[in-house]
Protein backbone atom coordinates (compact mmCIF):
# COMPACT_ATOMS: atom_id res chain seq x y z
CA UNK A 1 0.00 0.00 0.00
CA UNK A 2 1.29 3.41 -0.98
CA UNK A 3 2.12 5.70 1.93
CA UNK A 4 0.02 8.76 1.11
CA UNK A 5 0.33 12.02 3.02
CA UNK A 6 -2.88 11.16 4.81
CA UNK A 7 -1.58 7.76 5.85
CA UNK A 8 1.65 9.34 6.93
CA UNK A 9 -0.36 11.68 9.15
CA UNK A 10 -2.29 8.81 10.68
CA UNK A 11 0.80 6.68 11.17
CA UNK A 12 2.85 9.41 12.75
CA UNK A 13 -0.10 10.45 14.89
CA UNK A 14 -0.55 6.91 16.10
CA UNK A 15 3.15 6.57 16.85
CA UNK A 16 3.11 9.81 18.79
CA UNK A 17 0.05 8.83 20.74
CA UNK A 18 1.05 5.29 21.55
CA UNK A 19 4.80 5.71 21.81
CA UNK A 20 5.29 2.47 19.92
CA UNK A 21 6.28 1.34 16.43
CA UNK A 22 3.98 2.45 13.59
CA UNK A 23 0.87 0.39 12.93
CA UNK A 24 0.63 -1.78 9.87
CA UNK A 25 -0.58 -0.09 6.73
CA UNK A 26 -3.82 -2.14 6.87
CA UNK A 27 -4.57 -1.04 10.39
CA UNK A 28 -3.69 2.55 9.51
CA UNK A 29 -6.07 2.44 6.57
CA UNK A 30 -8.86 1.43 8.91
CA UNK A 31 -7.94 4.27 11.22
CA UNK A 32 -7.92 6.69 8.31
CA UNK A 33 -11.69 6.49 8.05
CA UNK A 34 -12.17 7.17 11.74
CA UNK A 35 -9.52 9.86 12.16
CA UNK A 36 -10.25 13.51 11.38
CA UNK A 37 -7.23 15.71 10.67
CA UNK A 38 -7.79 19.43 11.20
CA UNK A 39 -5.12 21.81 9.94
CA UNK A 40 -4.50 24.86 12.11
CA UNK A 41 -2.09 27.75 11.51
CA UNK A 42 -0.38 27.75 14.89
CA UNK A 43 -0.03 25.92 18.17
CA UNK A 44 -2.92 26.02 20.61
CA UNK A 45 -2.08 28.69 23.18
CA UNK A 46 -3.55 26.54 25.93
CA UNK A 47 -5.95 23.70 26.64
CA UNK A 48 -6.78 25.06 30.07
CA UNK A 49 -10.28 26.57 30.52
CA UNK A 50 -9.15 28.46 33.61
CA UNK A 51 -6.80 30.73 31.71
CA UNK A 52 -8.39 30.67 28.27
CA UNK A 53 -8.50 34.11 26.64
CA UNK A 54 -10.59 33.25 23.58
CA UNK A 55 -7.68 32.04 21.47
CA UNK A 56 -9.57 30.15 18.73
CA UNK A 57 -7.58 26.92 18.43
CA UNK A 58 -7.24 26.15 22.12
CA UNK A 59 -10.86 27.19 22.67
CA UNK A 60 -12.15 24.75 20.07
CA UNK A 61 -10.13 21.90 21.56
CA UNK A 62 -11.46 22.78 25.01
CA UNK A 63 -15.06 22.51 23.81
CA UNK A 64 -14.32 19.01 22.47
CA UNK A 65 -12.55 17.77 25.62
CA UNK A 66 -14.74 19.44 28.24
CA UNK A 67 -18.45 20.11 28.69
CA UNK A 68 -20.21 23.21 29.89
CA UNK A 69 -23.48 23.39 31.82
CA UNK A 70 -25.28 24.67 28.73
CA UNK A 71 -24.34 24.94 25.04
CA UNK A 72 -25.65 26.49 21.84
CA UNK A 73 -28.08 24.21 20.06
CA UNK A 74 -27.30 23.10 16.48
CA UNK A 75 -28.02 23.76 13.69
CA UNK A 76 -29.11 27.38 14.25
CA UNK A 77 -27.15 28.10 17.45
CA UNK A 78 -29.80 30.64 18.39
CA UNK A 79 -30.82 29.07 21.70
CA UNK A 80 -29.16 27.23 24.53
CA UNK A 81 -29.64 23.59 25.47
CA UNK A 82 -28.59 21.68 28.56
CA UNK A 83 -25.36 19.72 28.58
CA UNK A 84 -24.08 18.95 32.08
CA UNK A 85 -27.21 20.73 33.32
CA UNK A 86 -30.56 19.15 32.50
CA UNK A 87 -32.74 22.03 33.66
CA UNK A 88 -32.54 25.46 35.24
CA UNK A 89 -34.62 28.32 36.60
CA UNK A 90 -33.94 32.04 36.87
CA UNK A 91 -35.33 34.12 39.75
CA UNK A 92 -37.67 37.03 39.05
CA UNK A 93 -35.01 39.56 39.98
CA UNK A 94 -32.63 37.99 37.41
CA UNK A 95 -29.90 37.37 39.98
CA UNK A 96 -30.27 33.69 40.94
CA UNK A 97 -29.74 30.78 38.53
CA UNK A 98 -30.64 27.32 39.90
CA UNK A 99 -29.33 24.34 37.87
CA UNK A 100 -30.25 20.66 38.03
CA UNK A 101 -27.23 18.61 37.00
CA UNK A 102 -26.96 15.45 34.95
CA UNK A 103 -26.51 12.37 37.14
CA UNK A 104 -24.12 9.50 36.45
CA UNK A 105 -21.49 11.44 34.44
CA UNK A 106 -17.80 10.77 35.06
CA UNK A 107 -14.68 12.65 34.08
CA UNK A 108 -12.14 11.02 31.77
CA UNK A 109 -10.06 10.08 34.83
CA UNK A 110 -12.99 8.12 36.27
CA UNK A 111 -13.89 10.57 39.04
CA UNK A 112 -17.54 11.63 39.36
CA UNK A 113 -19.01 14.86 38.00
CA UNK A 114 -21.10 16.67 40.60
CA UNK A 115 -22.11 20.07 41.93
CA UNK A 116 -18.82 20.53 43.78
CA UNK A 117 -16.96 20.11 40.49
CA UNK A 118 -19.04 22.91 38.98
CA UNK A 119 -18.38 25.20 41.93
CA UNK A 120 -14.68 24.33 41.85
CA UNK A 121 -14.35 24.95 38.09
CA UNK A 122 -16.20 28.26 37.89
CA UNK A 123 -14.59 29.71 41.02
CA UNK A 124 -11.20 28.58 39.74
CA UNK A 125 -11.64 30.33 36.39
CA UNK A 126 -13.05 33.48 38.00
CA UNK A 127 -10.03 33.61 40.30
CA UNK A 128 -7.30 33.05 37.75
CA UNK A 129 -8.55 34.61 34.51
CA UNK A 130 -8.78 38.43 34.25
CA UNK A 131 -10.55 38.02 30.90
CA UNK A 132 -13.76 36.95 32.71
CA UNK A 133 -13.78 39.78 35.24
CA UNK A 134 -16.71 41.51 33.50
CA UNK A 135 -18.77 38.31 33.41
CA UNK A 136 -17.95 35.60 35.98
CA UNK A 137 -16.86 38.46 38.23
CA UNK A 138 -20.56 39.15 38.81
CA UNK A 139 -20.95 35.87 40.72
CA UNK A 140 -21.54 36.64 44.39
CA UNK A 141 -21.83 33.03 45.55
CA UNK A 142 -22.14 29.44 44.33
CA UNK A 143 -24.11 27.07 46.54
CA UNK A 144 -24.32 23.27 46.21
CA UNK A 145 -27.46 22.07 48.06
CA UNK A 146 -26.94 18.53 46.71
CA UNK A 147 -24.76 16.48 44.38
CA UNK A 148 -27.02 17.39 41.46
CA UNK A 149 -27.95 21.01 42.20
CA UNK A 150 -25.90 24.17 41.96
CA UNK A 151 -27.15 27.71 42.60
CA UNK A 152 -25.42 30.83 41.29
CA UNK A 153 -26.22 34.19 42.89
CA UNK A 154 -25.09 37.29 41.05
CA UNK A 155 -24.40 40.73 42.46
CA UNK A 156 -26.86 42.21 39.95
CA UNK A 157 -29.12 41.03 37.11
CA UNK A 158 -27.24 39.77 34.08
CA UNK A 159 -29.45 38.48 31.23
CA UNK A 160 -26.46 37.10 29.30
CA UNK A 161 -25.23 34.93 32.19
CA UNK A 162 -26.52 31.67 30.67
CA UNK A 163 -24.56 32.48 27.52
CA UNK A 164 -21.46 33.02 29.61
CA UNK A 165 -21.78 29.50 30.98
CA UNK A 166 -21.51 28.14 27.42
CA UNK A 167 -18.06 29.65 26.90
CA UNK A 168 -14.79 27.66 26.96
CA UNK A 169 -13.81 29.50 30.15
CA UNK A 170 -16.86 27.96 31.86
CA UNK A 171 -15.91 24.38 31.02
CA UNK A 172 -16.08 21.98 33.96
CA UNK A 173 -12.72 20.47 34.88
CA UNK A 174 -11.89 17.41 36.97
CA UNK A 175 -10.92 18.69 40.45
CA UNK A 176 -8.92 15.49 41.04
CA UNK A 177 -6.93 16.03 37.83
CA UNK A 178 -6.22 19.64 38.73
CA UNK A 179 -4.88 18.51 42.10
CA UNK A 180 -2.84 15.74 40.47
CA UNK A 181 -1.26 17.79 37.67
CA UNK A 182 -1.13 21.26 39.22
CA UNK A 183 0.47 23.71 36.79
CA UNK A 184 0.77 20.88 34.26
CA UNK A 185 -3.03 20.60 33.92
CA UNK A 186 -2.84 22.77 30.79
CA UNK A 187 -1.00 19.93 29.03
CA UNK A 188 -3.01 17.20 30.77
CA UNK A 189 -6.60 18.43 30.44
CA UNK A 190 -9.32 16.20 31.89
CA UNK A 191 -13.00 16.87 31.27
CA UNK A 192 -16.22 14.96 30.58
CA UNK A 193 -16.38 15.79 26.86
CA UNK A 194 -16.75 13.58 23.77
CA UNK A 195 -12.99 13.38 23.24
CA UNK A 196 -10.17 12.59 25.66
CA UNK A 197 -6.82 14.29 25.53
CA UNK A 198 -4.22 11.85 24.20
CA UNK A 199 -0.99 13.67 23.28
CA UNK A 200 0.50 17.08 22.64
CA UNK A 201 3.65 17.93 20.69
CA UNK A 202 4.56 21.61 20.76
CA UNK A 203 4.13 23.43 17.44
CA UNK A 204 3.24 20.12 15.79
CA UNK A 205 -0.06 18.57 16.86
CA UNK A 206 -2.67 17.78 19.49
CA UNK A 207 -4.23 14.31 19.50
CA UNK A 208 -7.64 13.54 21.01
CA UNK A 209 -9.27 10.10 21.29
CA UNK A 210 -12.99 9.35 21.42
CA UNK A 211 -14.63 9.01 24.82
CA UNK A 212 -16.65 5.77 24.43
CA UNK A 213 -18.54 6.49 27.64
CA UNK A 214 -19.69 9.98 26.67
CA UNK A 215 -23.11 10.66 28.14
CA UNK A 216 -24.56 11.79 24.78
CA UNK A 217 -23.25 8.64 23.12
CA UNK A 218 -19.81 7.77 21.77
CA UNK A 219 -18.46 10.03 18.98
CA UNK A 220 -18.60 8.65 15.46
CA UNK A 221 -14.89 9.36 15.00
CA UNK A 222 -12.21 7.56 16.96
CA UNK A 223 -9.56 10.26 16.82
CA UNK A 224 -9.08 13.98 16.16
CA UNK A 225 -5.67 15.34 15.18
CA UNK A 226 -5.07 19.09 15.17
CA UNK A 227 -1.96 19.45 13.03
CA UNK A 228 -0.05 22.74 12.85
CA UNK A 229 0.60 24.01 9.31
CA UNK A 230 1.63 27.69 9.49
CA UNK A 231 1.46 28.54 5.79
CA UNK A 232 -2.04 29.07 4.40
CA UNK A 233 -0.98 27.91 0.94
CA UNK A 234 0.38 24.67 2.41
CA UNK A 235 -2.88 24.08 4.29
CA UNK A 236 -4.74 24.57 1.02
CA UNK A 237 -2.52 22.07 -0.79
CA UNK A 238 -2.80 19.53 2.03
CA UNK A 239 -6.59 19.74 1.86
CA UNK A 240 -6.59 19.35 -1.90
CA UNK A 241 -4.25 16.35 -1.67
CA UNK A 242 -6.18 14.70 1.15
CA UNK A 243 -3.42 15.17 3.71
CA UNK A 244 -5.89 16.93 6.01
CA UNK A 245 -9.68 16.79 6.25
CA UNK A 246 -10.57 20.30 7.39
CA UNK A 247 -9.25 23.84 7.29
CA UNK A 248 -11.11 26.79 8.75
CA UNK A 249 -11.18 30.16 7.08
CA UNK A 250 -12.42 32.95 9.30
CA UNK A 251 -12.48 31.39 12.73
CA UNK A 252 -8.71 31.41 12.80
CA UNK A 253 -6.12 34.10 12.66
CA UNK A 254 -4.33 32.95 9.54
CA UNK A 255 -6.72 32.33 6.71
CA UNK A 256 -6.45 31.28 3.09
CA UNK A 257 -6.42 34.34 0.76
CA UNK A 258 -9.59 34.74 -1.29
CA UNK A 259 -7.82 34.21 -4.61
CA UNK A 260 -6.67 30.80 -3.37
CA UNK A 261 -10.12 30.01 -1.99
CA UNK A 262 -11.50 30.21 -5.52
CA UNK A 263 -9.61 27.04 -6.33
CA UNK A 264 -11.87 25.11 -3.96
CA UNK A 265 -15.11 26.14 -5.66
CA UNK A 266 -14.85 23.70 -8.56
CA UNK A 267 -13.19 20.87 -6.68
CA UNK A 268 -15.63 17.96 -6.16
CA UNK A 269 -13.43 16.54 -3.41
CA UNK A 270 -13.99 19.59 -1.20
CA UNK A 271 -17.15 20.95 0.36
CA UNK A 272 -17.56 24.53 1.55
CA UNK A 273 -19.59 25.28 4.69
CA UNK A 274 -20.43 28.93 5.25
CA UNK A 275 -22.19 30.99 7.92
CA UNK A 276 -22.47 34.72 8.73
CA UNK A 277 -20.73 35.80 11.88
CA UNK A 278 -20.68 38.55 14.49
CA UNK A 279 -16.90 38.74 14.31
CA UNK A 280 -15.50 42.25 13.86
CA UNK A 281 -12.04 43.06 12.54
CA UNK A 282 -10.86 46.60 13.01
CA UNK A 283 -7.99 49.03 12.94
CA UNK A 284 -7.58 50.04 16.58
CA UNK A 285 -6.01 53.10 18.10
CA UNK A 286 -4.43 52.92 21.52
CA UNK A 287 -7.09 55.04 23.18
CA UNK A 288 -5.35 55.13 26.54
CA UNK A 289 -2.65 57.42 25.16
CA UNK A 290 -3.03 60.99 26.41
CA UNK A 291 -0.29 62.38 24.18
CA UNK A 292 0.53 62.03 20.52
CA UNK A 293 -1.58 62.55 17.41
CA UNK A 294 -4.09 59.81 18.10
CA UNK A 295 -5.22 61.47 21.33
CA UNK A 296 -7.05 63.91 19.01
CA UNK A 297 -10.36 62.49 17.77
CA UNK A 298 -9.96 64.50 14.54
CA UNK A 299 -6.81 62.54 13.70
CA UNK A 300 -8.50 59.23 14.49
CA UNK A 301 -11.44 60.20 12.29
CA UNK A 302 -9.09 61.29 9.47
CA UNK A 303 -7.38 57.90 9.53
CA UNK A 304 -10.77 56.18 9.47
CA UNK A 305 -11.84 58.36 6.52
CA UNK A 306 -8.73 57.38 4.57
CA UNK A 307 -9.73 53.71 4.35
CA UNK A 308 -11.52 52.47 1.25
CA UNK A 309 -13.91 50.03 2.93
CA UNK A 310 -15.69 48.88 -0.23
CA UNK A 311 -12.35 48.42 -1.98
CA UNK A 312 -11.13 46.30 0.92
CA UNK A 313 -14.20 44.06 0.80
CA UNK A 314 -14.03 43.53 -2.95
CA UNK A 315 -10.27 43.55 -3.43
CA UNK A 316 -9.19 41.39 -0.50
CA UNK A 317 -12.27 39.40 0.46
CA UNK A 318 -14.14 38.89 -2.80
CA UNK A 319 -17.55 38.60 -1.16
CA UNK A 320 -16.48 36.61 1.91
CA UNK A 321 -16.87 39.52 4.35
CA UNK A 322 -19.35 42.30 5.12
CA UNK A 323 -18.97 45.96 6.13
CA UNK A 324 -19.05 46.90 9.80
CA UNK A 325 -19.95 50.44 10.91
CA UNK A 326 -19.54 50.37 14.65
CA UNK A 327 -19.15 48.13 17.71
CA UNK A 328 -21.90 45.70 16.61
CA UNK A 329 -22.38 43.83 13.36
CA UNK A 330 -25.49 44.62 11.36
CA UNK A 331 -26.93 41.15 12.11
CA UNK A 332 -26.91 41.76 15.87
CA UNK A 333 -30.39 42.16 17.39
CA UNK A 334 -29.20 45.37 19.05
CA UNK A 335 -27.68 46.98 15.93
CA UNK A 336 -28.95 50.53 15.27
CA UNK A 337 -29.01 51.29 11.50
CA UNK A 338 -28.49 55.00 12.29
CA UNK A 339 -24.87 54.11 12.98
CA UNK A 340 -24.31 53.62 9.24
CA UNK A 341 -24.67 57.37 8.67
CA UNK A 342 -22.53 58.29 11.66
CA UNK A 343 -19.58 56.06 10.79
CA UNK A 344 -16.61 57.60 8.91
CA UNK A 345 -16.86 57.12 5.15
CA UNK A 346 -14.05 56.81 2.61
CA UNK A 347 -13.02 60.39 1.80
CA UNK A 348 -9.25 60.92 1.32
CA UNK A 349 -9.58 64.64 0.62
CA UNK A 350 -11.77 65.10 3.67
CA UNK A 351 -9.20 63.16 5.70
CA UNK A 352 -6.42 65.51 4.58
CA UNK A 353 -8.52 68.54 5.48
CA UNK A 354 -9.26 67.11 8.93
CA UNK A 355 -5.56 66.48 9.59
CA UNK A 356 -4.84 70.08 8.58
CA UNK A 357 -7.57 71.30 10.93
CA UNK A 358 -5.95 69.29 13.72
CA UNK A 359 -2.59 70.91 12.95
CA UNK A 360 -1.02 67.61 11.93
CA UNK A 361 1.32 67.36 8.96
CA UNK A 362 0.85 63.84 7.52
CA UNK A 363 4.55 63.76 6.64
CA UNK A 364 5.25 63.81 10.38
CA UNK A 365 2.95 60.84 11.00
CA UNK A 366 5.10 57.73 10.78
CA UNK A 367 3.31 54.85 12.46
CA UNK A 368 4.03 51.19 13.09
CA UNK A 369 0.93 49.09 12.36
CA UNK A 370 0.88 45.83 14.32
CA UNK A 371 -0.94 42.85 12.88
CA UNK A 372 -1.33 39.15 13.50
CA UNK A 373 0.70 36.85 11.30
CA UNK A 374 -0.82 35.25 8.23
CA UNK A 375 -1.36 35.99 4.57
CA UNK A 376 -4.86 37.42 5.01
CA UNK A 377 -3.86 39.76 7.84
CA UNK A 378 -0.86 40.76 5.73
CA UNK A 379 -3.15 41.61 2.82
CA UNK A 380 -5.37 43.76 5.05
CA UNK A 381 -2.36 45.52 6.57
CA UNK A 382 -0.92 46.22 3.13
CA UNK A 383 -4.27 47.59 1.94
CA UNK A 384 -4.51 49.94 4.93
CA UNK A 385 -0.88 50.95 4.46
CA UNK A 386 -1.60 51.94 0.85
CA UNK A 387 -4.72 53.88 1.85
CA UNK A 388 -2.86 55.89 4.46
CA UNK A 389 -0.03 56.55 2.03
CA UNK A 390 -2.58 58.30 -0.18
CA UNK A 391 -3.08 60.95 2.49
CA UNK A 392 0.65 61.18 3.18
CA UNK A 393 0.89 58.98 6.27
CA UNK A 394 3.81 56.55 6.38
CA UNK A 395 2.98 53.13 7.84
CA UNK A 396 5.40 50.35 8.75
CA UNK A 397 3.78 46.92 9.09
CA UNK A 398 4.86 44.60 11.94
CA UNK A 399 3.24 41.13 11.92
CA UNK A 400 3.47 39.33 15.25
CA UNK A 401 2.55 35.89 16.59
CA UNK A 402 -0.60 35.72 18.72
CA UNK A 403 0.98 35.41 22.20
CA UNK A 404 3.48 38.20 21.57
CA UNK A 405 0.77 40.35 20.05
CA UNK A 406 -1.49 39.97 23.09
CA UNK A 407 1.39 40.69 25.48
CA UNK A 408 2.20 43.85 23.57
CA UNK A 409 -1.47 44.83 23.54
CA UNK A 410 -1.84 44.43 27.30
CA UNK A 411 1.37 46.39 27.90
CA UNK A 412 0.00 49.25 25.79
CA UNK A 413 3.19 49.44 23.76
CA UNK A 414 1.58 50.35 20.46
CA UNK A 415 -0.25 53.17 18.69
CA UNK A 416 -2.17 51.42 15.94
CA UNK A 417 -3.02 47.76 15.43
CA UNK A 418 -5.21 45.45 13.43
CA UNK A 419 -7.24 43.35 15.80
CA UNK A 420 -10.55 41.63 16.13
CA UNK A 421 -13.45 41.05 18.42
CA UNK A 422 -14.76 37.52 18.22
CA UNK A 423 -17.88 37.23 20.41
CA UNK A 424 -18.18 34.04 22.38
CA UNK A 425 -21.88 34.41 23.04
CA UNK A 426 -24.79 35.76 21.07
CA UNK A 427 -25.35 39.01 22.91
CA UNK A 428 -24.17 42.62 22.36
CA UNK A 429 -22.59 42.43 25.79
CA UNK A 430 -19.89 40.22 24.25
CA UNK A 431 -18.70 43.12 22.12
CA UNK A 432 -19.57 46.19 24.17
CA UNK A 433 -18.69 45.46 27.79
CA UNK A 434 -15.42 43.68 27.23
CA UNK A 435 -14.45 45.96 24.38
CA UNK A 436 -15.27 49.40 25.75
CA UNK A 437 -15.72 49.43 29.54
CA UNK A 438 -12.91 51.72 30.66
CA UNK A 439 -12.27 49.82 33.89
CA UNK A 440 -11.09 46.94 31.70
CA UNK A 441 -8.71 49.09 29.67
CA UNK A 442 -5.64 47.12 30.73
CA UNK A 443 -7.03 43.76 29.67
CA UNK A 444 -6.13 42.22 26.35
CA UNK A 445 -9.57 42.45 24.80
CA UNK A 446 -10.44 46.14 24.97
CA UNK A 447 -9.98 49.26 22.91
CA UNK A 448 -8.14 50.66 25.96
CA UNK A 449 -10.88 53.24 26.41
CA UNK A 450 -10.06 56.25 28.63
CA UNK A 451 -12.10 56.95 31.74
CA UNK A 452 -15.69 57.84 30.79
CA UNK A 453 -18.05 57.50 33.73
CA UNK A 454 -21.15 58.32 31.73
CA UNK A 455 -20.46 55.75 29.01
CA UNK A 456 -19.41 53.15 31.58
CA UNK A 457 -22.70 53.63 33.44
CA UNK A 458 -24.69 53.05 30.26
CA UNK A 459 -22.67 49.95 29.38
CA UNK A 460 -23.29 48.45 32.82
CA UNK A 461 -26.96 49.42 32.72
CA UNK A 462 -27.38 47.72 29.34
CA UNK A 463 -25.53 44.65 30.57
CA UNK A 464 -27.97 44.19 33.46
CA UNK A 465 -31.27 45.40 31.96
CA UNK A 466 -33.81 42.55 31.79
CA UNK A 467 -36.34 44.44 29.62
CA UNK A 468 -35.15 43.77 26.08
CA UNK A 469 -36.70 46.92 24.57
CA UNK A 470 -35.00 49.11 27.19
CA UNK A 471 -31.82 47.17 26.67
CA UNK A 472 -31.89 47.73 22.92
CA UNK A 473 -32.45 51.46 23.43
CA UNK A 474 -29.44 51.64 25.73
CA UNK A 475 -27.26 49.82 23.20
CA UNK A 476 -28.45 52.28 20.54
CA UNK A 477 -27.15 55.20 22.60
CA UNK A 478 -23.92 53.35 23.34
CA UNK A 479 -23.24 52.58 19.68
CA UNK A 480 -23.69 56.21 18.67
CA UNK A 481 -21.43 57.49 21.45
CA UNK A 482 -18.70 54.98 20.67
CA UNK A 483 -18.78 55.71 16.93
CA UNK A 484 -18.51 59.44 17.67
CA UNK A 485 -15.27 58.81 19.60
CA UNK A 486 -13.73 56.81 16.70
CA UNK A 487 -11.84 54.35 18.91
CA UNK A 488 -10.98 52.48 15.73
CA UNK A 489 -11.84 52.06 12.09
CA UNK A 490 -14.32 49.21 11.79
CA UNK A 491 -13.21 47.24 8.74
CA UNK A 492 -15.16 44.07 8.09
CA UNK A 493 -17.02 41.06 9.45
CA UNK A 494 -15.77 37.81 7.89
CA UNK A 495 -18.10 34.98 7.11
CA UNK A 496 -17.33 31.74 8.89
CA UNK A 497 -16.09 29.36 6.23
CA UNK A 498 -14.94 25.80 6.72
CA UNK A 499 -13.42 23.78 3.90
CA UNK A 500 -13.76 20.03 4.35
CA UNK A 501 -13.08 16.96 2.29
CA UNK A 502 -16.29 15.78 0.65
CA UNK A 503 -16.40 12.60 2.75
CA UNK A 504 -16.72 14.55 6.01
CA UNK A 505 -20.33 14.38 7.21
CA UNK A 506 -22.31 15.98 10.00
CA UNK A 507 -20.26 19.13 10.57
CA UNK A 508 -22.33 22.25 11.29
CA UNK A 509 -20.58 25.62 11.48
CA UNK A 510 -21.22 27.22 14.84
CA UNK A 511 -21.25 31.00 14.81
CA UNK A 512 -21.71 31.62 18.53
CA UNK A 513 -19.00 31.00 19.43
CA UNK A 514 -17.25 30.31 16.13
CA UNK A 515 -15.89 26.95 17.26
CA UNK A 516 -16.65 23.51 15.88
CA UNK A 517 -17.75 20.49 17.85
CA UNK A 518 -16.93 17.12 16.33
CA UNK A 519 -19.07 14.77 18.42
CA UNK A 520 -21.57 14.22 15.58
CA UNK A 521 -19.06 14.28 12.71
CA UNK A 522 -18.14 11.20 10.70
CA UNK A 523 -16.26 10.26 7.54
CA UNK A 524 -17.82 8.25 4.75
Amino acid sequence: MKLTRRLFGVLSGAALALGTVPLTAQKAAAQEASTLVIAVPSDAVGLEPGINKAEPIGSEIILNVFDTLVAWKAPDFAELEGRLATDWTVSEDGKTFDFTLRDGVTFHDGTPFNAEAVKFSIERTAGMNPYVEATLGLIESIETPSETEVVFTLSRPYPAFLSILAQPQSAIVSPAAVEKFGDEFATNPVGTGPFKFRAYQADTRVVLDANPDYFRGAPKLERLIYTVIPEASTRRLELENGGVDIIQQAGQLSAVPSEEMAAFAGNPDIQILESPSQIIRQLEFNNSLTEGPFADVRVRRAIAMAIDYDGLLSGVFDGTAERVYGPLTSNSWAFDPAVKDLAPQYDPEGAKALLEEAGVDPADLSVKLYSFQGALWGAVATFVQANLAEIGVNVEIAQTEFPSYRALHVAGEWQMALDGRQPWYNDPDAHVTIGYLSSLKDSAMTFRMPENAELDAKILAAQGEADMDKRKALYSEIQKEIVAEVPGAYLFSPKLIVFARSNVDGLVVNSAPPLNEYWSVSKN
